[in-house]
């Protein structure tokens, strides 16, 4: 079964340069979270904050412009809404991954050389769930019927995450950090996870989408 806007390429063409500007967007945000963990808060890294900010404003801009279209477009309400949903759940991973690197950079965040590793193993399974969310709408839009599969595997990365970030803050509430400092890093923890919290939730309804349309 084609997906409900595949006949339209204007739409169809639009979607996709949005997907890819999300994508340049996480890698621009993995390079940053890399230069953070590594060196802290240095020149080069607030650098990639504002190269990171600019993608996702112009990320924004298509998807404003996807919306203005499917406005204009002769497509069942159902199926308008159904899409309209979708890019606005997408968008705010997007926006919780940019409110990460805006509160590591006003904050002056520091992970001690213990943690990084272990923060870096969060960023990575954050990461991954965010392209997983890629691969179940890529399969949404080219593969509907393996779409439900993808999202278990978005399930899954979740559940990693979780136990991760449960681990990390285990650990560093039973250091011998000051107080302050164990709350900041934990609330960088829980900024870093709601990537993938908000994957999962993306995911599920692309996984209603698939269901309402009989995959």
């Amino acid at each position: 079964m084609s997906p409900f806007w595949k006949k339209d390429e204007s739409v169809e063409s639009r979607l996709n340069r949005y997907f890819d500007q999300s994508d340049a967007f996480f890698t621009e945000f993995e390079k940053a979270c890399k230069m953070f963990l590594k060196d802290g808060c240095t020149a080069a890294f607030q650098a990639s904050v504002d190269k990171a900010h600019q993608i996702e404003s112009q990320s924004d801009d298509l998807r404003r412009d996807i919306e203005l279209t499917l406005y204009g477009r002769q497509l069942l309400p159902e199926s308008r809404g159904d899409l309209l949903g979708l890019l606005e759940a997408y968008d705010r991973i997007l926006g919780a991954a940019e409110v990460t690197l805006y509160e590591i950079r006003y904050q002056h965040m520091a992970v001690p050389a213990e943690f990084t590793d272990a923060f870096e193993r969060l960023v990575e399974l954050n990461l991954q769930a965010f392209f997983l969310v890629r691969k179940t709408v890529d399969a949404l839009i080219n593969n509907p019927r393996v779409t439900l599969g993808c999202v278990k595997e978005v399930d899954a990365k979740e559940s990693q995450s979780d136990r991760q970030e449960r681990k990390l803050i285990e650990a560093i509430f039973t250091s011998d950090m000051a107080k302050a400092d164990r709350l900041q890093l934990r609330w960088l923890i829980g900024l870093i996870a709601r990537i993938s919290d908000l994957s999962e939730h993306t995911a599920d309804r692309i996984g209603i989408i698939a269901i309402k349309r009989k995959v």
